[in-house]
């Protein structure tokens, strides 16, 4: 240790611990080049939009009157429901937080965020109990659509929504929706927490217990793009180029149609993990020293590993923007989408893959809050209308014994889900965590997967886990690397070749059009789909491989019946919430 270290050492030693903590959280700003977040002073009347933010503002531009990026959430009152308190509890929490009284409006070309001090949420009552209590989950669903398929105007319109259906019997479901520009999942836990604490003070005649909101939403837009404005954002970006310059472009999961389509028409697929399954993979996890997240990413590119053979895979995750202490608990889009690369050795194992995905997120850890579009602008990749840029794909684990928790005398009250009805990327698999309770689903693009294969594709997940927890030193094989090894040498007898690269071309192999029909027949005894016209003269191993796995693989198992699946499959959205709810109330008596 040097004399300036010990110094310092000694220093730190003789303060008192809050005095230690300033220090400390002073030189970590000096060292990353960050000012202090404080509110900004003069005029509050507009600030910039987020950096985020202004993403998905340009995504509402290029697709106005969608419900594409909007985001819901649900909450389900049984019980007994104050109207009245409710509406208090509303008008408090959007009174704390300027974000919410907002509209983007443009300034030239430019979006700001403008502060509308007298705007509310938009929240309305509606009388859904006639009818028998048998169709009560019916008319909950058509309730639940017919908010979450309602377009906002940025520019107009208050963007929080509440709706507020009487079902009958004491039964209320509250959909909420915002454009997800202004908020995210874990704003929303911290909406609800201060909405349900508010309504529990106004019914008990007290002050609400609610956090100190050091700085607003605007503050934190401003001081973000100063940051990333300056020489420190070039850093970040440097590192985004560099990372991912060579990430190979294929495609990782097996497509049903063409993924050149604009529709974003989305789906869900539920599932539910077996208990004592969960409890064996959360305990592996933590003896290979995984955070449960990181090692359900893990599963997850080992699902992708075996559908595309790739050893160099690039994962999306979400990764919340609140490092600042005074950020954590404002509403708002504090969120960016952080792309892992997980690169595996041959014939990976689940610890390898485990490691592998670890260290991925080691390596972009300095710079997670990053805004994705500063990574893309850094990567400039090619744009398309047909796909979110750079990843396609993503995983996202929440524990909800961390963040969901809500205690209301005379009513049981839990969230629920609120299908939105599309899907932003390709496919998402999401995982919460909530007790002994773990369980997931695939949302996907309708107009890319049929229900079959993501039936397929979340069977084997779930026997992913299951190995994972078990066999965690077998390697794991891939079906779409033992096709294209059944390719290659399906293709080295027909060119009486020895061996072949994957660029090789069949012309510079000696192919001829006999040949051709030769290698198609060869390709269709192994039970591929092939003829003779998918071969021509500029044909390769590789190009021909991914060809016909378009087509489907025939390696890859039919089907995983039930008996062969550590949990169930394809649960309905009313089994999931009953089992959410019964597992939520024995946390709650748990306390």
């Amino acid at each position: 240790m040097s004399a300036a270290e010990s110094a310092l050492a000694a220093r730190l030693a003789g303060l008192a611990p809050e005095k230690r903590a300033a220090l400390l959280a002073r030189l970590s700003q000096q060292r990353s080049g960050k000012r202090p977040l404080r509110p900004r002073p003069g005029p509050r009347d507009t600030f910039p939009v987020g950096m985020d933010q202004e993403r998905l503002w340009i995504l509402d531009q290029l697709y106005p009157g969608t419900t594409t990026y909007t985001l819901g959430f649900g909450l389900r009152f049984l019980g007994e429901f104050d109207r009245h308190a409710f509406s208090e509890a509303v008008a408090v929490v959007v009174g704390r937080h300027e974000l919410l009284r907002s509209a983007i409006e443009t300034d030239g070309a430019r979006p700001v965020l403008r502060l509308h001090p007298e705007r509310g949420a938009d929240l309305t009552f509606t009388d859904r109990s006639d009818g028998p209590d048998g169709e009560r989950e019916r008319r909950r669903a058509e309730f639940i659509r017919q908010q979450v398929r309602r377009p906002f105007d940025l520019a107009r319109d208050p963007v929080l929504r509440i709706g507020v259906a009487d079902l009958g019997g004491g039964d209320h479901q509250i959909v909420q929706t915002m454009p997800h520009s202004f908020t995210d999942q874990w704003s929303y836990v911290r909406l609800n927490s201060e909405l349900l604490e508010t309504y529990c003070a106004v019914r008990e005649g007290r002050e609400p217990q609610l956090p100190d909101l050091p700085v607003q939403f605007g503050d934190y837009a401003q001081w973000q793009r100063e940051y990333f404005e300056s020489e420190h954002g070039e850093r970040h970006r440097a590192f985004w180029r560099t990372y991912l310059s060579d990430v190979p472009d294929r495609p990782l999961l097996p497509y049903d149609h063409s993924p050149e389509s604009e529709d974003r028409t989305g789906r869900q697929y539920n599932f539910v993990l077996d208990q004592k399954t969960a409890a064996a993979f959360i305990a592996r996890a933590k003896e290979a020293r995984s955070t449960v997240a990181n090692a359900m990413a893990a599963v997850y590119a080992a699902l992708l590993y075996e559908e595309s053979g790739a050893r160099d895979i690039l994962l999306g995750v979400p990764s919340v923007t609140r490092s600042e202490p005074a950020v954590q608990d404002l509403v708002g889009f504090l969120l960016t989408n952080v792309p892992l690369r997980i690169r595996l050795p041959e014939e990976p194992t689940p610890y390898d893959f485990m490691a592998a995905t670890q260290a991925a997120g080691a390596a972009v850890a300095e710079h997670h809050e990053t805004p994705f579009g500063e990574i893309v602008r850094a990567v400039a990749p090619e744009r398309s209308v047909h796909s979110y840029p750079l990843l396609r794909t993503m995983l996202v684990h929440l524990d909800l014994a961390e963040t969901v928790s809500y205690s209301v005398p005379g009513a049981t009250v839990y969230a629920n889900a609120v299908p939105e009805g599309i899907s932003s990327m390709d496919a998402t698999v999401a995982w919460w965590h909530l007790g002994d309770l773990v369980y997931g689903r695939f949302e996907y693009r309708t107009a890319l997967f049929e229900p079959e294969t993501i039936d397929r594709l979340a069977r084997r997940l779930l026997q992913l886990v299951e190995v994972f927890a078990t066999s965690p030193d077998t390697p794991l094989g891939s079906p779409a690397r033992h096709a294209a090894e059944q390719v290659r040498a399906a293709w080295c007898e027909a060119l009486a070749v020895p061996s072949a690269a994957p660029d090789d071309t069949f012309a510079a192999g000696g192919g001829t059009p006999l040949l051709a029909v030769r290698l198609a027949r060869l390709l269709t005894a192994r039970g591929f789909p092939a003829g003779a016209r998918d071969v021509t003269g500029h044909t390769t191993p590789a190009g021909l491989t991914d060809l016909l796995l378009a087509r489907g693989n025939p390696l890859t198992p039919a089907g995983i019946p039930d008996s062969a699946v550590p949990g169930r499959a394809g649960v309905s959205e009313e089994y999931l919430e009953q089992l959410f709810a019964s597992t939520q109330g024995a946390e709650q008596e748990n306390r």
